[in-house]
């Protein structure tokens, strides 16, 4: 446990957010009825992210979890897709907060559109309360926060197994006390644009938007967010602080 702890410390500094699914039967994902006996196969762990190190981090403490089986790693959505459509039996993925070639909005999205059987769980450090929104928002059916990962993972992972969804007391507290949130969808995504590196010419291309319209968009942002620059916005989008 010393060797294992120690490795998760080294990569832990790195953003990066989980995507837990269980493909169950249909029937039980609607009525959330937990799995029998018969359908108890320990579900296969598909661990995915831009960076390796991140997937080899996480996969550590996956594979001292007997809930589950440790599967393979993925770094984009191809090897993500392919994983996925090799495993018919219940199946989790753990998702970094991005993919080599797509956002933690683009990878929900097609998880929820292409696996809508999938339970999703989010793994987020406290500064990231942005992305914690958004993955509620997308339908995440637990949050488990990357200061405590070591012991609520496991514990998450088994709560899910059983038909249960988990949302820690503090982000609870923190969305109950939140106002009706102020920005549209459009403007979330160029906000995650934003945070991606993006330039104005390349959302326009992204979203086909004119940059005109973009940089429109910018202005009403800006305004929501109190900002006057990119980088403002960003640091308040990630922060979770509008």
């Amino acid at each position: 446990m010393r060797l294992h702890a120690e490795f998760l410390f080294d990569f832990i500094g790195f953003r990066c957010l989980c995507v837990v699914i269980l493909k169950f039967d249909r029937r039980r994902i609607v009525n959330n009825e937990p799995m029998t006996e018969t359908d108890k196969t320990p579900p296969d762990v598909i661990v995915a992210d831009r960076q390796l190190i991140v997937c080899q981090g996480l996969g550590s403490l996956v594979a001292q979890i007997p809930e589950v089986r440790l599967g393979p790693f993925a770094t984009d959505m191809a090897s993500l897709r392919k994983a996925l459509s090799e495993r018919p039996g219940p199946v989790i993925v753990v998702l970094g907060v991005r993919l080599a070639d797509a956002d933690l909005a683009r990878a929900l999205d097609m998880l929820r559109r292409d696996y809508a059987r999938a339970m999703v769980v989010v793994v987020a450090e406290e500064s990231e309360f942005a992305f914690i929104r958004s993955a509620i928002k997308a339908g995440a059916h637990g949050i488990c926060m990357m200061n405590q990962i070591l012991t609520s993972l496991p514990r998450i992972l088994g709560h899910l197994i059983e038909g249960h969804s988990i949302l820690p007391i503090e982000v609870l507290k923190r969305l109950s006390g939140e106002q009706t949130d102020a920005l549209t969808r459009r403007e979330h995504e160029i906000l995650g644009l934003l945070v991606d590196g993006l330039t104005n010419f390349q959302i326009s291309a992204r979203l086909g938007l004119s940059e005109n319209t973009i940089k429109y968009y910018l202005k009403a942002i800006y305004q929501k967010l109190d900002v006057n620059s990119r980088g403002g916005a960003i640091a308040k989008y990630v922060a979770g602080t509008y």
